[in-house]
């Protein structure tokens, strides 16, 4: 373990911050400055704009009556652009703009994503296309990711120089996050009963704002010399494997983002999808070392598996009794505000509950022993979908909120180790496009799972719009739940040993090479061993060697 490397001015020892709180060893290893930045973007975007946009985007589907298959659609090409972070990694770790790779795009970003949350938020509905709709929803995820790669970039290279503050920083990041996440889904309640449209118009704000923190270099960036530039290019040229990676993911993204938005066909999407992702399985499972793709293998298929059903829950947790007379009703209100800031509070818990009690687990334990309980939870919204918990006469809107608090506790102590196995993942000068290429197969198996989630709705003629007398939309919701629980559990099961068995503290590079080992590298290996048996055996015999 690396021990008082790399600390900002002020800092101390990790022996003499252990009696400190987590927040004030935070501070003297890396400087308030840097912290207010990683809150700004961490809070402020990645928790408050997206909780915004979050309870925003269903109504505004639902306003257009657009059905639950082709919303999963809808959700997964707008979730492309957290996919997209590995181009955006490598851009930004090798080309600086004026020796900075972090706070010039991200004000870039900051530019473009504001043009398209006014766009959405002024434009009248009658003017405004659902096609419009979901473009500007995708620049927007883009800034989103951009922004939040860029900063995770910086403070997963401040834990490498640091490793015993990893769990730390990483409370400190997503505790935050959720807090913001509180105050807008307490705004949103209330700004998505005006209109849809009206979160975005806030939205605006922050991320304009964004733009004067960067300015004044409060990301707490070096400017590179030429030399330094240089270095970065030379030892990207040197593991062309990660440039190719990032390739592989673009060319990804870009076809399932043309296919989504050309195509409203489940079965096209469903199954382009899968080939799309069997492509990224197979690409990063050769090219990267065995520790790398044997966590990323298991985090893409487990993804991709846990089909999303969102786009029909929301309609039947929130259709009126015309269109769904025996349904829970929630009000928007309730469905944004109550649910939204119980799940952002269940999530401060959880990440509590992890520093206080799991961060010292190895991650294999840790992963299976909450995806375990996750599926457990998951079973019990089979009582909802099938109205069990009426008829045992357990109020709806208790039902959700107490199930609903439980598996995101189960939740955020499950991602939490993850993020911190990608920080770790990560050499020097290659944290940003690193990062993004680990991150961004997490996001594309969220994509693949909303469009198999989409045809398993459609076989299953679970198909609701929010019309009136809907019901009959969903009497297989609760064979989709059981099928999006059950896949993920059995992977848990069969592949559980793809997982780390390695301490959260300890560093899981042990060069600053990610494609050591790789099986591409020893294939080539053997067939070079081979030859040079070959060429040894010619020589004895005094023969040609003959190609």
């Amino acid at each position: 373990m690396l021990k008082g490397q790399g600390n900002a001015p002020g800092s101390s020892s990790d022996g003499d911050m252990s009696d400190k709180g987590a927040l004030e060893q935070l501070r003297m290893a890396f400087g308030c400055r840097f912290l207010m930045m990683i809150g700004y973007v961490q809070f402020g975007i990645k928790g408050f704009v997206w909780a915004m946009c979050d309870q925003s985007q269903p109504y505004l589907y639902k306003a257009y009556n657009v059905p639950a298959a082709q919303v999963q659609i809808y959700n997964g090409v707008t979730m492309l652009a957290w996919a997209m972070k590995p181009i955006v990694g490598l851009i930004t770790d090798v080309f600086p703009i004026g020796g900075l790779n972090k706070a010039p795009y991200m004000i870039i970003a900051s530019i473009w994503g504001a043009g398209a949350f006014l766009y959405v938020g002024i434009t009248p509905q009658v003017s405004l296309s659902l096609i419009a709709i979901v473009v500007c929803i995708f620049i927007q995820n883009m800034m989103m990711a951009t922004t939040d790669l860029l900063s995770e970039a910086k403070y997963a290279e401040k834990i490498q120089q640091n490793p015993s503050q990893g769990p730390n920083m990483t409370a400190f990041a997503w505790i935050g996050l959720q807090v913001a996440s509180v105050f807008a889904y307490a705004l949103s309640g209330q700004l998505v009963n005006t209109s849809a449209q009206l979160p975005y118009l806030i939205c605006a704000i922050p991320v304009i704002l964004l733009i004067i923190p960067l300015a004044l270099g409060q990301m707490d960036e070096k400017t590179k010399t030429a030399e330094e530039i240089s270095e970065t290019r030379r030892r990207f040229a040197e593991q062309k494997e990660t440039t190719f990676l990032c390739g592989v993911m673009f060319m990804a993204t870009v076809v399932l983002f043309v296919c989504g938005l050309v195509t409203q066909d489940p079965y096209i999407n469903c199954f382009v999808s899968i080939g799309v992702g069997i492509k990224v399985l197979v690409s990063f499972s050769v090219l990267l070392s065995p520790t790398i793709a044997k966590f990323n293998a298991f985090s893409l298929i487990q993804t991709s598996l846990g089909l999303s059903i969102s786009g029909a829950s929301f309609y039947f947790y929130t259709d009126t009794p015309e269109q769904y007379p025996e349904g829970p009703h929630f009000s928007k209100f309730f469905f944004t505000t109550v649910m939204g800031a119980g799940g952002a509070v269940a999530c401060v818990v959880g990440v509590v509950l992890y520093t206080k009690c799991f961060s010292h687990w190895p991650y294999r334990s840790l992963l299976v022993a909450t995806n375990i309980a996750a599926s457990f939870l998951s079973f019990l919204d089979i009582l909802m979908f099938t109205r069990t918990n009426s008829k045992l006469g357990i109020p709806d809107h208790f039902f959700i909120v107490g199930n609903g608090a439980l598996e995101t506790v189960i939740y955020q102590c499950q991602w939490m180790p993850q993020i911190v196995i990608l920080s770790y993942m990560c050499p020097p000068g290659m944290e940003a496009t690193m990062f993004a290429l680990l991150a961004g197969c997490h996001n594309l198996g969220q994509t693949i799972s909303g469009s198999v989630g989409a045809l398993v709705l459609h076989l299953l003629e679970v198909n609701p719009k929010g019309a009136p007398g809907e019901s009959a939309q969903f009497d297989n919701l609760w064979k989709a739940s059981l099928i999006s629980t059950v896949l993920p559990l059995m992977v848990v099961f069969l592949l559980f040993k793809l997982l780390p068995d390695r301490q959260q503290n300890e560093n899981l590079l042990v060069n600053s090479s990610v494609t050591e080992g790789s099986l591409l590298q020893r294939w080539r290996g053997q067939a070079a061993n081979a030859d040079e048996r070959l060429s040894r055996t010619a020589q004895a015999d005094e023969r040609p060697v003959e190609s």
